[in-house]
Formats: structure tokens, sequence, C-alpha cells
């Protein structure tokens, strides 16, 4: 498993981040999701209250996009949503684990 994607495709029109890592594994993350599980301080600290007040977060907007992608050094990447988020910054490690857990949850959902 590499820690580098090799190519990352915006499909604003599907609403998915298309990563292709360079091991070749291909892996595909919704922008809801990723706008989900922003690591920044404010969208932390959100969930971190919800679950204090055993409160369902706040979810993101089902028709939330990615509308920019900067890449950060050899980091990882900010996504700028259109919900006018762009805090979290998404390392290689993060993406690569947020699309490996996305992708066993669809296995396990298919499976029952």
């Amino acid at each position: 498993m590499s820690g580098y994607p090799r190519q990352i495709v915006n499909n604003r029109q599907r609403r998915v981040l298309d990563i292709v890592w360079s091991d070749g594994s291909a892996q595909q993350l919704s922008h809801a999701a990723l706008r989900a599980q922003c690591k920044c301080t404010v969208c932390q600290s959100n969930r971190l209250l919800a679950g204090a007040m055993q409160i369902a977060p706040t979810a993101p907007a089902a028709d939330v996009r990615i509308d920019d992608i900067r890449q950060i050094g050899v980091y990882g990447v900010q996504l700028v949503f259109s919900d006018g988020h762009e805090r979290g910054i998404y390392p290689w490690p993060y993406l690569r684990e947020l699309a490996i857990t996305r992708q066993e949850d669809s296995i396990d959902a298919s499976a029952a």
C-alpha cells in the first residue's frame, strides 16, 4: 500500500472524489462523507460535543460538493466545500484510511 495518490479526480456531477493510489488501487469517497469526516478543530469539537450530549452530530447537506482541491505540500490536500467550509486538511494516510473504511462498510452492508 503506497501513501501517495497517483491521481485525484473531483467528479462534481456524481459528488465523489476518485482516487488512484500509486500502488494502482482505486477508491471513491463521496463529498458528503469527506465533509462529515473533516478533522479541523471546529468539526472535531462539534462531534465531541454531540457525543457528550448523546445526540447525533449534524450531518452535512446531502448535496454538499467539493468546489476546490488545494494540495498542501507533499502532506495532503485541503478540500473547499460548497457550504463554505475550507478548514480541514486531509493528509494522504487519512484519505486512504477513509477510503478503506468506506469500502469495508459497503462490503458489510451488502453481506447483510
